[in-house]
């Protein structure tokens, strides 16, 4: 049998074009920019109008994401439910650890930070810092055109990626994730079950809070029932105000 002539390569090994691929895979991993978790500007002396624990997963249950929205833009642009100084004042400032003035978030005892936020939607990011009013927190508009701050839907892994190291570099973090449909029609449901389950687990495990924004009509009631499971379910149109988690201060 002949041998194959020597390559300027090296050596021929079959594995190579799968090395290949794997490297092209990672290259485009480590290239997706992660920002660091970063604040709001404090725009209100009020506190924030509900309630979110740490360490909780709030399914919301509506048919456009406008109240899981409006949730998350509240708790980022307020006083903490639970602050305790008075003494709190609006902040024009966008950069905390460049900020010298006398802060009273900066002698919190609870937290290392102001709640710092990630939003992962199928609506067009600009629109949404338009509406809202959101500056520095990052949004990923999951969408197949190719974009800075766009995530393919089919990559489920990347995406997890990207939302469990912003949880674990977090220091009082609130994520929003809209779109769950979407990636259904783009993965199977066991995978993205999988993906949100991965997702759940750290929140609770960083102190962060989960609000993931569904269409319950879009869903079998056998995956709903799993969607809700271990999950605060949150019902923004329910007929009796006791059935809206969280609760409103």
């Amino acid at each position: 049998m002949n041998n194959p002539a020597p390559s300027i390569l090296g050596p021929f090994s079959p594995s190579l074009p799968i090395l290949a691929i794997q490297a092209m895979v990672l290259r485009r991993g480590k290239g997706f920019k992660r920002p660091a978790p970063t604040p709001e500007r404090l725009i209100s002396s009020a506190k924030t109008k509900f309630k979110l624990l740490h360490r909780r997963v709030y399914l919301v249950e509506e048919n456009k994401p406008d109240f899981s929205m409006r949730l998350f833009s509240d708790i980022l642009k307020g006083r903490c439910w639970d602050c305790e100084d008075d003494e709190s004042f609006t902040c024009e400032s966008l950069v905390c650890s460049a900020c010298h003035l006398p802060c009273p978030c900066r002698e919190c005892t609870k937290y290392r930070s102001r709640t710092q936020g990630l939003m992962v939607t199928r609506q067009y990011p600009k629109d949404v810092r338009t509406k809202h009013y959101l500056q520095t927190t990052p949004i990923i508009w999951l969408s197949q055109v190719a974009g800075k701050d766009n995530m393919d839907p089919a990559k489920m892994s990347l995406l997890t990626d990207y939302i469990v190291n912003f949880m674990e570099k977090s220091q009082n973090g609130v994520i929003l994730v809209d779109g769950i449909e979407y990636l259904v029609t783009s993965n199977d449901f066991s995978r993205v079950l999988k993906a949100i389950d991965k997702w759940s687990e750290t929140a609770m495990t960083t102190a962060n809070k989960l609000i993931l924004s569904i269409n319950p009509k879009a869903f079998e009631q056998k995956d709903l029932a799993l969607l809700e499971r271990n999950r605060e379910v949150v019902r923004p149109e329910a007929p009796k105000p006791w059935q809206v988690i969280p609760e409103r201060i």
